[in-house]
């Protein structure tokens, strides 16, 4: 990989945190340098003890995407870290590189049907360990998506509502028509559980019906943890 183009490479900041923790976030980002964010709704549907600890569990959720030139991720993750006002907010936050992401580390799309195929200071951004996997399927199988995850090991995810732009006549995105009404399931994943969490989501959708939905799997740089950990 070419080092002075990787260094260039925009990332994507993505932060999942408690309802109306937001602003206080994205205030310290600004401070620290960000250009500003998206924020977008979504629950939580951890049952891990870790993550419940974390707040993680909570049903309604916060997220910032913000995109960032590579030379102010460290000191903008570290601002929302350290920032007083969030001292008792708990929730994680990563990044993506988002020219490699096309390039290189998005994999094949999982056709969800049988008949179409510690601190992030302590780890340079390619010793993070983590995936994201996103699931995206129609409005009201989020739930059956982190059931088949959690019976492959994911110990949580969050799910985002969204709505597909394609009419019925069109032809979808791999082969997929992209129709109103869709769930976003997103799973941060440790790499070595990735491919079980991937194909026991595509096992408990085999029977399901053409369109039901697809998955891919990005890689994760920095990750990082927000708020004081509790007992």
């Amino acid at each position: 990989m070419n080092t002075s183009h990787n260094k260039s490479a925009g990332k994507l900041l993505v932060l999942v945190m408690e309802k109306h923790k937001c602003d206080a976030a994205m205030a310290a980002a600004r401070k620290a340098g960000a250009p500003g964010g998206t924020v977008l709704m979504g629950r939580g549907t951890a049952q891990s003890k870790w993550l419940r600890i974390l707040g993680l569990d909570d049903v309604e959720k916060e997220l910032i995407y913000s995109l960032l030139p590579a030379s102010l991720v460290r000191p903008v993750m570290e601002a929302v870290r350290n920032a007083p006002a969030l001292s008792k907010t708990r929730g994680i936050m990563f990044t993506i590189d988002v020219i490699e992401a096309f390039r290189h580390h998005i994999s094949a799309p999982v056709v969800l049907s049988q008949t179409q195929e510690d601190l992030m200071s302590d780890h340079s951004p390619e010793q993070s360990g983590y995936e994201l996997l996103s699931i995206i399927v129609n409005n009201g199988s989020a739930d059956q998506v982190m059931d088949a995850a959690r019976n492959a090991g994911a110990t949580g995810g969050t799910v985002i509502h969204a709505r597909g732009t394609a009419r019925p006549d069109d032809a979808g995105f791999f082969g997929i028509t992209i129709v109103p009404e869709k769930e976003l399931v997103m799973i941060l994943s440790p790499k070595d559980k990735s491919d079980r969490i991937m194909a026991s989501i595509k096992a408990e959708f085999s029977d399901a019906e053409p369109g039901s939905g697809i998955a891919f799997r990005t890689a994760v740089e920095s990750f990082d943890t927000l708020g004081t950990k509790r007992s």
